[in-house]
């Protein structure tokens, strides 16, 4: 480890009658100031890394909290499936990116009624839950035509 090194200064300054005095001191030399500069990097770099985690965590801890039987909303405009294959591969398209493409799914899908999106959030309970796959079966709770009906949705579209 470096300690500190320091180097004499002479520095002129008024005295408060305004005359110039030679004042003798010491400032800390190159050395001390690239330590410092090091020593800030270390720790932005560690917050960095911590904001990453806990972002990363808070994406992922609906996943871990999701029981069969809970109840969760889901939000509003969210994908609601009534098969598993339409929401797999509507899956598929969304991973890869391409928005093109996932919009034809969602307006063919929705226009067959083999999906659906409500404009607001509404009440489910967990009747299954797949981790690997992000998806849930939900039975719907909220009251109205839809009461006790099955869908399928993707994990993220649960929210607590």
């Amino acid at each position: 480890m470096i300690g500190p090194c320091w180097t004499s200064v002479v520095v002129l300054t008024p005295n408060d009658q305004g005359q110039a005095i030679s004042v003798q001191g010491r400032k800390p030399s190159l050395l001390l100031v690239e330590k410092s500069r090091m020593q800030r990097r270390t720790i932005m770099a560690g917050i960095a890394a911590t904001l990453a985690l806990v972002v990363g965590r808070a994406s992922s801890s609906i996943a871990g909290e999701i029981q069969v039987g809970g109840t969760f909303e889901v939000k509003a405009n969210s994908m609601w499936f009534e098969d598993v294959a339409e929401l797999e591969r509507w899956q598929r398209l969304r991973k890869h990116g391409d928005a093109k493409a996932l919009r034809s799914c969602q307006d063919k899908v929705l226009s067959r009624r083999d999906a659906w999106q409500f404009v607001n959030a509404l009440t489910v309970k967990i009747v299954s839950f797949d981790r690997g796959k992000h998806r849930v079966k939900v039975e719907m709770t909220t009251p109205g035509r839809f009461l006790g009906s099955t869908w399928f949705l993707d994990i993220a579209a649960l929210q607590e």
